[in-house]
């Protein structure tokens, strides 16, 4: 089998009366055309595999490949999810140090007072939350 990559606008001939034209179109898609006599079948292979036809031996059976802008961008977007990752696991860590140490005081005060079990109530509740929000979005304690 021969491969080839091609520039738009280029062509190959297979013998004397066929001739295979390829033209970028947008973004990952292109058009072919084929000159060839009315005796010679062409049929997509999409088209022969729906009608229970096997699929030639040789052919690649891969989608095509990223451009290489295409691959910087996708590059670029998993390093922003990762960064935003991490900071979002880095405020985690900030508000559960702030909790432990509100917590750590608290336990210092006099527990009687209306007001600090109201802190402590406020306090449980945010620890609630805290939870809750690493299990929903897959962060865990540090």
């Amino acid at each position: 089998m021969l491969s080839l990559q091609m520039k738009s606008g280029e062509y190959v001939t297979i013998g004397d009366n066929v001739v295979v034209q390829v033209f970028r179109d947008s973004g990952p898609q292109f058009r072919v055309s084929i000159k060839a006599p009315r005796e010679i079948p062409i049929v997509r292979g999409a088209v022969l595999e729906r009608t229970g036809q096997e699929r030639p031996d040789g052919l690649y059976n891969r989608g095509p490949r990223k451009s290489p802008s295409e691959q910087i961008r996708s590059a670029r977007k998993l390093e922003e999810i990762a960064k935003k990752k991490e900071g979002w696991q880095k405020e985690a860590e900030v508000r559960s140090d702030a909790m432990a140490e509100m917590d750590r005081i608290l336990s210092n005060m006099d527990q009687n007072s209306a007001e600090i079990r109201y802190l402590r109530f406020q306090l449980e509740r945010m620890v609630q939350a805290s939870n809750f929000n690493k299990v929903s979005t897959g962060l865990q304690a540090g």
